[in-house]
């Protein structure tokens, strides 16, 4: 009774009897659940097409938030530009004015030590009655005071060319003259040069720079 039990668990039937033994045939399953993969598939093509993100719009607070670091953004980078350029322009005209004095108390290093006095040119060169090397007749004298002279003038831009690229900013100089006398005669000689320009985009004070020339009559003379 456990073979017939057996077969009809695993869906053979008895087809009969004969000299070749039992015989049996395999019968179809009865009511088989869909294989797994098809229910999945079903219920993925059920769910397509029904569930699909919707478009969402952004608040007026975020509108105005992006807008407003959006404007700083700019305006910072636009500031960046800025004070990059007015650096760099600032930097230039320095070069120049300080370019201008070294030439200036150079040449009156040259002169002599007596001629250092308001009224006399600056070198042989620039008195006015001479031509330079440009057949240019050039007159750079010695203020009489430590009043602000301009430098946008012919002269000056010949004694320095590179002062035309100042012109726009109204460039001036200043020289004062102190002596110290012993003896009755002067021993020392004092020069202080001092030039001011107008900042870059006229943002800030006035630009200034200094030099100061000290000669001494023993140590040229020797005495």
């Amino acid at each position: 009774m456990a073979l017939p039990l057996l077969n009809e668990l695993r869906g053979i039937r008895p087809a009969g009897r004969g000299s070749e033994g039992i015989r049996g045939t395999l019968l179809p399953p009865q009511n088989d659940p869909p294989p797994l993969y098809a229910m999945k598939t079903v219920n993925l093509n059920q769910r397509i097409g029904k569930r699909r993100p919707s478009l969402q719009a952004y608040t007026l607070v975020e509108v105005l938030f992006a807008t407003a670091l959006t404007s700083i953004m700019f305006f910072a980078g636009l500031g960046a530009i800025t004070f990059s350029k007015v650096q760099l322009m600032r930097d230039r005209e320095r070069a120049v004015m300080s370019d201008f004095c070294t030439h200036y108390i150079e040449t009156l290093k040259g002169i002599n030590f007596d001629n250092l006095t308001p009224g006399n040119a600056i070198n042989p060169l620039y008195d006015g009655i001479g031509a330079n090397e440009y057949g240019k007749k050039v007159t750079i004298r010695i203020p009489n005071d430590a009043s602000w002279v301009s430098l946008n003038s012919t002269n000056y831009q010949s004694f320095c060319p590179d002062l035309a690229y100042l012109s726009g900013r109204n460039p001036q100089m200043s020289l004062g003259l102190a002596t110290t006398t012993s003896g009755g005669s002067v021993r020392t000689r004092q020069a202080t040069l001092q030039v001011r320009w107008d900042a870059p985009l006229r943002r800030g004070s006035q630009e200034m720079l200094r030099m100061d020339l000290l000669r001494l009559r023993d140590i040229e003379s020797g005495q």
